[in-house]
């Protein structure tokens, strides 16, 4: 399993489970446990939830009956943009730790910029770390001003920055801005998009040519060509995948090694197009979104 170092040195696996959506959109009963243990039976051990998925539930409870102990999960949840502010924020995580059923979460981050909200915010998780009910701090879908912004006034610097990045969104400066400042990048929809977007798999990276022939080269997968192109730049992947087959395949990168010139052709193939959100218009419908109780 591959693992990168944080800036405030504790260790992160590279190869996540995405958890949104599972079944479907804010699911949380058997099937998204049974899931999850799946998973775990798979390997992982990195698990990316937020209060917003509505599932916080369904993973405490696989986790537990998996019978590995806590300490050997990495485990993300955010704060939702509705929840931000000081109190809000705090009562948020107590929420989100009472449903995971756990005393601690690994990483906590920042689910969309609120910039009106932003200091308040990032004083309550780091209140929170203070405690030890986080370990580090992160962000989600952070542009670059958000970012410079923050580390105007945050006593603990942020740790990471999750993004929609696949070969047709590569986010190439914000990258290198957050990789110049110490703060790892992950990548949500790595693959270009999940069930979701209603997106035919013809119009996803996963289908495209280019990609398409690196994996024939190597004798793997499409999914696994992006998910390296990923890893060898020192990025966290957080693919979703329902069936052990593709959990295992997702997590089998180690059996071959992109050249700098494949690299280079997979960053040619962007297209500066979103499958999801985008931070510059996403305030009003996050806003009106609902955190299941």
């Amino acid at each position: 399993m591959h693992t990168l170092q944080l800036n405030d040195g504790h260790t992160i696996p590279a190869q996540a489970y995405g958890t949104c959506a599972i079944g479907g959109w804010q699911q949380d009963d058997q099937y998204v446990v049974d899931t999850i243990l799946k998973a775990i039976a798979c390997g992982y051990r990195h698990f990316d939830t937020a209060s917003l998925y509505g599932n916080e539930r369904s993973l405490g409870k696989a986790i537990q009956a998996s019978g590995i102990p806590r300490e050997e999960f990495f485990i993300v949840s955010k704060v939702w943009d509705n929840q931000q502010g000081y109190e809000q924020t705090l009562t948020a995580f107590e929420q989100s730790l009472a449903r995971l059923q756990m005393e601690y979460v690994d990483l906590y981050l920042v689910h969309w910029p609120v910039p009106e909200q932003t200091r308040a915010t990032w004083q309550a998780m780091e209140a929170l770390h203070d405690q030890g009910k986080v370990r580090s701090l992160g962000l989600s879908n952070f542009r670059q001003q958000d970012i410079e912004d923050l580390l105007g006034f945050a006593r603990i610097k942020p740790t990471y920055n999750q993004l929609e990045l696949h070969p047709y969104l590569t986010q190439s400066a914000l990258c290198d801005f957050c990789q110049d400042n110490g703060i790892v990048v992950a990548c949500w929809s790595p693959l270009g998009s999940g069930t979701w977007s209603n997106t035919p798999t013809s119009e996803k990276p996963i289908a495209d040519p280019v990609i398409a022939a690196i994996a024939d080269k190597y004798q793997v997968g499409p999914a696994q060509v992006i998910l390296k192109w990923d890893i060898q730049q020192q990025r966290i992947v957080l693919p979703k995948a329902e069936s052990e087959t593709n959990m295992r395949k997702n997590l089998e990168l180690d059996g071959f090694e992109l050249t700098e010139e494949e690299i280079a052709a997979i960053n040619q193939l962007n297209r500066d197009h979103r499958f999801g959100a985008d931070p510059d218009t996403a305030y009003a419908d996050n806003m009106a979104m609902t955190v299941p109780a």
